[in-house]
Formats: C-alpha cells, sequence, structure tokens
C-alpha cells in the first residue's frame, strides 16, 4: 500500500492516541522514545513506596477516549475503571477564605460563603456566556484543523461576537464585587500558563467543561491510563522503540523521508509524526539552515510560556491540616495581581508564590501506604530565560514552599519529611525537551490578537505533523486527543489527495 509507513517521535498521550488511530486502520506504525517508559509528562514520581501523579491525572471529556477505543473496536471499560472526582477543586485564600468547585452550579454557590446577592448573580452570567463560547469553540476551532497563522479567531473560526481579545480579568471584574471572586473566575488561563490580565477569557471554558462532563479519576492513576494506551497500540499492531532518541528529521525535496536517530541510524517513513515539544521539534529536529521553513520561522517568533517548580513530599505520617483538604487545592497568594506583576511582566519569582497543593492519598488511596502520608506542590515559575540560576535557587525555593506551606498545617512538615524530590525548569528542558523549560509550550498571553499554537499539519513540509505540547488545539487530555484525531484525519484525507 502507498504511503504506508508512519514514524512517530515520542510516546505521550498524543503520539500514543494517534498511533493507535492510524495501526487500526493499517498503517505501519512505529514510534521512537527517549525514555524507558511511554507516558511522558504523564509517568509519576515514586518516592519510598508513594506514588506522586506529575500531571494529567484529571480526565474530561471522557467521550474523547471512549472514541479512540471504538475505533479500534473495544470497549474503553475494558481497560479502565474510572471514579468521579467531587468537590473538583478548592482555591484557599489568605484569612481562612476558600472557594471550592462542585460539577453542579447551584451546589458552587450554595456551598461557598463568598457569593453575595449580585455576586450570585454575576456568577449566573458568567456561566451562561461560558456556556455560550464552549458550544461555539468546541464545533468551530477545537475540533477542526487551521490554516492561516495569524488572528484565525477573528478570520478563520468566526468569533467576533465573543469578543476574544478581552482578557480574563476584565470580566471578572465586571460581574463580581469580591476580590476572590475575582481572582477564581479569571484564574483558569492559568490552567494553560496565561496571565489573568492578559490572556483571553475564552479559557473560562475550562469550568464549563469540568461541570457539563464531570472530572474523572482513572483507577491506578495516569499510569494505568498510559499503560492501557500502550497496550491498546500494540494489540493494533503498532511498534514501539524504547531508549532510542531523535537526532533529526529528515527533509527533501520539501518533504519528509524519516528521522535520523543519535546513534546515527535512520529509520525511513512516509510520514512523521512529532509528539516532541512543538518548540523543541522545530528549533532542533527539523534542519532549517539551508532552506527556510514558514513552520520554523512560526515557532521562533513565539516565545516560550512560564514554567513549574514541582516538589514531591514523602512523609512519615499524613500531617494534619488547620482546615480541610481535598485532593487538588490551590494555595492562591495574598496579593494576586502583585503575583502575576512579579511572574509574567517583571519575570521573576514571586514574593508569595501561588501553588497547586496535591494530596495524593485523596486523589486515590492506592498511591499512599496507609501508614504513610504524602503532598506534592506544583508552583508556576519563570522559565530558563529569566535570570533565576535554578542550580543555586532550587533548594532555597524548596525551602520558601515549606515555609509558605507549614501555615496550613498543625503539624511541623519538615520532622515529617522521610524523602523528598524536586524537578526544576531546567530539569524539564533535560528531561522531557520543553524548550526552556516552558510547561505549556509558547506563551498563551498571545492569545488575544493570535494563536500561539502551531497547527497540526506543517503547510511547508510535506507529511510532517504535530501533536505534542505547543501544537493545535492545547494542552491536558482533551486538547492532545484531540489534536490526535486531527492530524489523524489531515493524513486519511492527504491519502485521498484532499
Amino acid at each position: 500500500m502507498k504511503n504506508n509507513s508512519v514514524l512517530i517521535i515520542g510516546a505521550g498521550i498524543g503520539g500514543l492516541a494517534v498511533g493507535i488511530r492510524l495501526a487500526a486502520e493499517g498503517f505501519r506504525v512505529r514510534i521512537i522514545e527517549k525514555n524507558m517508559k511511554p507516558g511522558g509528562w504523564l509517568q509519576p514520581t515514586r518516592i519510598g513506596g508513594i506514588t506522586f501523579p506529575n500531571a494529567g491525572s484529571l480526565v474530561t471529556m471522557p467521550e474523547q477516549l471512549e472514541n479512540l477505543f471504538k475505533a479500534t473496536g473495544r470497549t474503553l471499560s475494558d481497560y479502565l475503571t474510572f471514579e468521579e472526582l467531587s468537590p473538583i477543586i478548592s482555591f484557599i485564600f489568605p484569612e481562612e477564605n476558600e472557594y471550592t468547585l462542585y460539577r453542579e452550579a447551584a451546589d458552587t454557590v450554595m456551598k461557598n460563603s463568598l457569593f453575595g446577592l449580585q455576586d450570585q448573580q454575576g456568577f449566573t452570567a458568567y456561566g451562561k456566556r461560558s456556556d455560550r463560547i464552549l458550544d461555539e469553540y468546541l464545533p468551530k476551532f477545537f475540533s477542526k484543523p487551521y490554516r492561516r497563522s495569524r488572528n484565525p479567531f477573528a478570520s478563520e473560526f468566526g468569533f467576533r461576537g465573543l469578543r476574544p481579545g478581552r482578557s480574563g480579568r476584565s470580566i471578572s471584574e465586571r460581574l463580581f464585587t469580591s476580590e476572590e471572586l475575582r481572582s477564581v473566575h479569571s484564574f483558569w488561563s492559568m490552567f494553560c500558563g496565561g496571565a489573568p490580565s492578559e490572556s483571553s477569557h475564552f479559557y473560562r471554558m475550562i469550568p464549563s467543561v469540568m461541570q457539563r462532563w464531570g472530572v474523572l479519576l482513572a483507577k491506578g492513576g495516569s499510569e494505568a491510563l498510559v499503560s492501557a494506551l500502550e497496550k491498546l497500540f500494540l494489540e493494533c499492531g503498532g511498534e514501539i522503540q524504547y531508549n532510542s532518541e531523535a537526532e533529526a528529521i529528515q527533509v527533501y525535496n520539501g518533504s519528509v523521508t524519516g528521522v535520523r536517530l543519535t546513534d546515527n541510524s535512520i529509520r525511513m517513513a512516509d510520514y512523521v509524526i512529532s509528539d516532541a515539544d512543538t518548540a523543541f521539534t522545530c528549533r532542533s529536529l527539523i534542519d532549517s539552515d539551508r532552506f527556510r521553513y514558514a513552520t520554523v520561522e512560526a515557532a521562533q517568533m513565539r516565545k516560550p510560556g512560564i514554567s513549574l517548580f514541582i516538589y514531591h513530599m514523602a512523609m512519615h505520617s499524613q500531617p494534619k491540616a488547620k482546615r480541610p483538604l481535598i485532593g487538588f487545592n490551590v494555595i492562591m497568594p495574598p496579593d494576586m495581581k502583585q503575583w502575576e506583576q512579579e511572574l509574567f511582566t517583571e519575570n521573576r519569582l514571586p514574593a508569595h508564590p501561588l501553588f497547586y497543593l496535591h494530596v495524593p492519598s485523596l486523589i486515590d488511596p492506592s498511591f499512599v501506604p496507609q501508614d504513610k502520608g504524602a503532598l506534592s506542590v506544583i508552583c508556576p515559575v519563570p522559565n530558563i530565560d529569566s535570570e533565576v540560576n535554578w542550580p543555586q535557587e532550587s533548594y532555597r525555593f524548596r525551602d520558601r514552599i515549606l515555609t509558605e506551606l507549614q501555615q496550613y498545617f498543625d503539624d511541623d512538615l519538615r520532622s515529617r519529611l522521610a524523602g523528598e524530590r524536586y524537578i526544576t525548569p531546567v530539569m524539564l528542558e533535560e528531561r522531557f525537551n520543553s524548550f526552556k523549560g516552558a510547561a505549556w509550550g509558547f506563551d498563551p498571553n498571545q492569545e488575544k490578537t493570535e494563536i500561539p499554537r502551531l497547527p497540526n499539519r506543517c503547510a511547508d513540509i510535506e507529511n510532517l505533523y504535530l501533536v505534542g505540547n505547543g501544537a493545535h488545539p492545547g494542552p491536558f487530555l482533551p486538547g492532545v486527543l484531540q489534536g490526535a484525531e486531527i492530524v489523524h484525519r489531515e493524513i486519511i484525507n492527504s491519502r485521498k489527495g484532499n
């Protein structure tokens, strides 16, 4: 069969998902993966028998996963079991204020004391508008490929009436009187690394997605999800070559011919799909010394977004919290605007960090032995383009996090530490090839005027496709799975001559 071989760089969720779809249709699919296990970011960290999820534990829009398995003639429930997370996430403010998001909007209003009458009306208006944006965004943009490089929100997808150029902060200040509610309802862009005062208010769709479809957890965590996808891919006839790192994507006469590995061996293919970080793919894997490629130039024009500092703490026993915690919590800084100024504008570590506090035992009891305890912190920080010297600063910053975290616990955290591990932006670049250590790829703050993510199909390099971090339509499981589906459709259409 002509144009039948596919080579995929990276065995992350995107690489596995597009590999599954293509292998199920008879393509010869091989994935090359630099590590010894699949999953990329979703691979957990283990310390002393405790499992710490790094990212991607939450499953929203589960129909996408169901459709992926259905495309192979199989049923998702034969591979994975899910439980719904309730409540979903809690925002904790200084002075004991907090806001918890529930599946039902009525529960969110009734069970949070921050809502006055005017704020309740604002919340209703906010939710209706968010639902409308979601209803238009999914069929117009999320589910389709795009071609134009500038401002497709308005020119290609017709979102002018929804005013995507407005920021989340401007919307929340108009609808809510409480500073806490303003901070929460402009916060959602932070889930993709965007500044609340700069990024498009379209990120308000995130809580609408969570409330419409619920938030699920796979039994066994993200590791179980990755294992299920790996198993399905192999059952469909795919092949994974571990401990194999791509050195360069070979391009001849404007079309890919294969990939050269770091051991100088060459893998020929009719199609190449990169599940590696998109900026890294364009800057480091495509030879652009002799030829100018618009795809490479587009990546070079976009600046990388912020990074993360991840800190896992294994403990002799679970510390007692001063207030009830749930599995996923956001510890908010005293002054959100000041925090945003320091991180995004001044490009430095904020004086009072915002961080996501995960309690693994409340996410999945099997993660933590009954006689042990665990806490996990994920903190937004500048990428390695900043002046932060991470080899010197990392331990001091770890100490700052412990100090900030201590005020939420009665028990002394340092004395309970049995083991710890942190991941810096430098480590993210080294381990995951994230350009400049950027956690979400390109800077989402550009999204008000143009789409910072690159199209899944490279316009000027034939048969080269992107499904990694920084590619359309976005991060996290829904965006990655949808990107894989788009690439699958594009390849099928290219074979038909469309």
